[in-house]
């Protein structure tokens, strides 16, 4: 149990000052930006990410880790967060590419947390809405990557979908278990 409350308690402040480095190391790239895709995407995964922390702290809260192996899951959906905002810097399609990697670990999470704990009711409903949620989402990625690379379509004209996307997603999930997870 000791070892638990442990992991519990590491994990916590883990998340949160490994996401405020993120969010700190990410200004360095600003100055590597180039095309107006990559200052629009920068500021936009700069603001997904901490909406993204909003919600993992309260469900990290819930769904802690129970053994070291969910904390390396932690860690390398922090290392993908990080990928993120770096990949402002490249093409599109890497870009596209990062941000499928967190949903993909994110799922991950979800599902782990899900065989562990068994949610029931409105966390149920949270764990369940993310999963289906990280997969379209994932598929809707995919096909921007493809639209990207089979057309001649601006790079910025593609960002705008995929935040509408990213948007749409996130009120539909809103909407789905009819409050912000951080208020239960």
């Amino acid at each position: 149990m000791a070892n638990s409350i442990n992991i519990k308690n590491f994990s916590l402040k883990f998340i949160d000052i490994m996401i405020g480095i993120i969010l700190g190391l990410g200004f360095q790239w600003w100055e590597n930006l180039h095309e107006p895709w990559q200052y629009l995407a920068f500021i936009f995964v700069y603001l997904d990410i901490v909406d993204y922390w909003i919600d993992y702290g309260p469900s990290l809260k819930k769904f802690p880790p129970k053994r070291e192996l969910d904390v390396f899951l932690d860690l390398i959906i922090c290392f993908s967060l990080f990928l993120y905002i770096y990949a402002t810097q490249f093409s599109i399609a890497y870009f596209f590419l990062a941000f499928m990697l967190i949903k993909i670990f994110d799922s991950f999470w979800l599902l782990s947390s899900k065989l562990e704990y068994k949610p029931k009711d409105f966390d149920k409903k949270f764990v369940d809405t993310w999963i289906g949620i990280n997969i379209i989402e994932v598929i809707a990625t995919g096909a921007l990557i493809a639209l990207t690379l089979l057309t001649p379509i601006s790079s910025l004209a593609i960002l705008m979908v995929y935040i509408v996307i990213r948007l749409i997603s996130r009120i539909i999930a809103s909407a789905k278990y009819k409050k912000i997870y951080l208020t239960n």
